[in-house]
């Protein structure tokens, strides 16, 4: 039986954020690369949707539909691929070579089926909350009277925080798939990261701060551009928000990585500055 680790919650979201701007040329080099391997895709939804126009989206055209269709497989295969290298990077300090920047091998599916277990069992929590409260409550109103509702909610609360401890556990669990740890099996994460409930609440909180902190600044971005006449500031506060949007979806991107590291115990995550 693997021993039980604790996650530290400020170390761990430090590395991601240090991660995130280290590597945030490497972030912006896999999604060019996927980009340009889209235009086609991107030129048949123009061509077929938007060739006359705003279409109608509830009157699309077959060839519109089809058209949305592929490309939206191109950008789900883009994500995954992207992920795969990007966690290979954050803990094996590993560079693609060639047509390893767009990889579609078996780890990415691999990483495609284990996300596709994430979301059953963060469905199963979903559906059992729903059930709670839109079934359970009612039924138990003739018993319970006034509190029937209230004690819903809260068994519904309690199972969204068990949906989000699941979600850790398992994301650890990902990114061992993401670079082919043999190893780190399901059952392996699974045990490793029992009872971290505490440190999972505080890792949220550090994360929904380091986020809150990056609406913030967009926020302030978004109201100076409004409130400066200066013909400059609306493209600079724009490309500033990008920018910050941009930093946040690889900070929870990277949140797997962090998790990974805490857990497996792998000495060799430390030593990827060898080939920064």
């Amino acid at each position: 039986m693997p021993d039980r680790r604790s996650l530290p919650p400020m170390e761990a979201i430090e590395f991601a954020i240090e991660k995130v701007f280290r590597h945030f040329f490497f972030g912006l080099a896999l999604a060019i690369a996927w980009a340009v391997l889209l235009i086609p895709l991107m030129a048949l939804v123009w061509y077929f949707a938007f060739r006359n126009g705003m279409p109608d989206v509830k009157a699309l055209p077959p060839a519109a539909m089809a058209a949305f269709g592929l490309l939206a497989i191109g950008l789900l295969l883009a994500a995954f691929s992207i992920s795969a290298n990007w966690n290979r990077r954050l803990l094996l300090g590993e560079r693609p070579r060639g047509l390893a920047w767009l990889r579609l091998d078996g780890v990415v599916w691999r990483l495609m089926l284990g996300h596709v277990l994430l979301i059953v069992a963060l469905g199963l929590y979903a559906a059992a909350a729903y059930s709670v409260v839109t079934f359970a409550a009612p039924s138990a109103a003739e018993t319970l009277g006034s509190a029937a509702k209230p004690i819903a909610i809260v068994i519904a609360a309690l199972l969204g925080l068990s949906a989000l401890f699941t979600f850790y556990r398992l994301s650890s669990w990902l990114a061992g798939l993401a670079v082919a740890d043999a190893d780190y099996t399901l059952r392996t994460a699974w045990r490793s990261t029992a009872k971290n409930r505490i440190a999972y609440l505080s890792f949220t909180f550090w994360l929904l701060f380091s986020l809150a902190i990056a609406g913030a600044l967009g926020a302030g971005a978004f109201f100076a551009q409004q409130s400066l006449p200066q013909p400059w500031v609306k493209p600079v506060a724009f490309g500033f928000i990008g920018l910050l949007a941009w930093l946040a979806i690889f900070l929870v991107a990277s949140v797997a990585a962090c998790h990974y590291r805490s857990f497996a115990n792998q000495s060799k995550t430390e030593n990827d500055t060898l080939f920064d």
